[in-house]
């Protein structure tokens, strides 16, 4: 079996036990489901593996946000083509990564954030587990990004908008390879399940871009 069949078998949805909110303990999201029986909802489970190399990447602010993917609402991100040879920061797999706004356009798009509210949603909850991230010092129109050190704050809220999980992890870029430097993996533990929001930020907004990539999560939908 090849590594693109395993893939494409691993990512298919599960239907869950029929008695699905017994065997899956979490709040529903507010309004949209609330009518609905719970001891009679049949549910899926879909395991998702985000490349976002399926969307062709925008310089136009205007269509540059990711919006909705695959499930989750992207908040302060946008789709990016990292594929030029003095990116900065490599994507994990090519040609695209998703990156943050700078603080000042987050003033006004908000804080980063992974969710499954949005109008339409059917996604009810989602375990986040790994992801590959980097951060780039914009070099400015025709100019080099430079690689640089960041730490991330990850943080993991319920239905409810109760933290109820948060880790931190260190991108360390090689000195001698700031220009291409590798993207990192942070995985994270089992307190990051069952979720309606996960925020992601740097410690240095105002200066720093972070960029991530090959997201995989669980997605708990209603259908």
């Amino acid at each position: 079996m090849t590594i693109s069949t395993i893939r494409r078998e691993s990512t298919k949805c599960t239907r869950s036990a029929a008695r699905f909110y017994d065997t899956v303990d979490f709040p529903l999201p507010t309004g949209a489901l609330s009518s609905i029986k719970r001891t009679n909802l049949v549910g899926f489970v879909c395991p998702v593996f985000e490349e976002y190399d399926d969307r062709t990447a925008s310089v136009l602010p205007e269509l540059a946000a990711l919006k909705v993917y695959k499930g989750l609402l992207y908040k302060a991100f946008d789709l990016a083509n990292f594929e030029s040879p003095a990116s900065g920061s490599t994507p994990h797999t090519n040609p695209n990564v998703i990156a943050t706004t700078l603080v000042t356009a987050q003033a006004t798009r908000g804080t980063p954030t992974l969710t499954v509210d949005y109008p339409g949603t059917v996604s009810l909850a989602f375990d986040l587990i790994s992801f590959y991230f980097g951060c780039v010092i914009p070099g400015g129109q025709s100019a080099a990004q430079a690689a640089t050190q960041c730490t991330v704050l990850v943080a993991g809220f319920d239905a409810n908008n109760k933290e109820v999980a948060k880790a931190t992890f260190t991108f360390t870029p090689p000195p001698t390879n700031l220009t291409k430097a590798p993207m990192i993996q942070a995985v994270l533990d089992s307190e990051f399940s069952k979720l309606h929001n996960v925020t992601i930020v740097q410690t240095i907004p105002a200066t720093q871009v972070l960029l991530l990539d090959n997201a995989v999560y669980k997605l708990y939908t209603s259908s």
